[in-house]
């Protein structure tokens, strides 16, 4: 059960971070601009609670950017399935997390396609 709900969590991640490239594809045109967004979700996984628990970080401007990077509760939800075992609240705000980045990816990059259909 908890290898099924982790690669769900997985591709929902990734498919939501999908729809943010998706967006920047459509919107620029350029694979370069698609490829620059590695750097800067790199920058969200650096900032986020990745090494520590968000409760284990003591540094205060860290925690509060930590608290307030979303990543950080994707993040959770896979280490309450690893690691400490099924904790529903942390799983539920995972998926929102994702199913919230999937719908604003997909919102700006459907009307990204809008712009450059109305362009063409």
């Amino acid at each position: 059960g908890g290898a099924l709900v982790i690669v769900l969590l997985a591709i929902s991640t990734t498919v939501a971070f999908g729809s943010i490239g998706l967006f920047a594809a459509l919107r620029t045109g350029s694979g370069e601009a698609v490829q620059s967004l590695f750097p800067v979700f790199f920058v969200f996984l650096f900032l986020s609670s990745m090494a520590l628990p968000l409760e284990l970080i003591q540094t205060d401007w860290y925690r509060a950017i930590a608290t307030a990077n979303p990543v950080s509760y994707l993040l959770q939800a896979f280490r309450s399935l690893l690691i400490e075992g099924w904790n529903l609240g942390d799983l539920a705000l995972g998926f929102g997390i994702a199913a919230a980045l999937l719908a604003i990816g997909m919102w700006a990059a459907g009307g990204a396609l809008k712009t450059r259909l109305v362009r063409t």
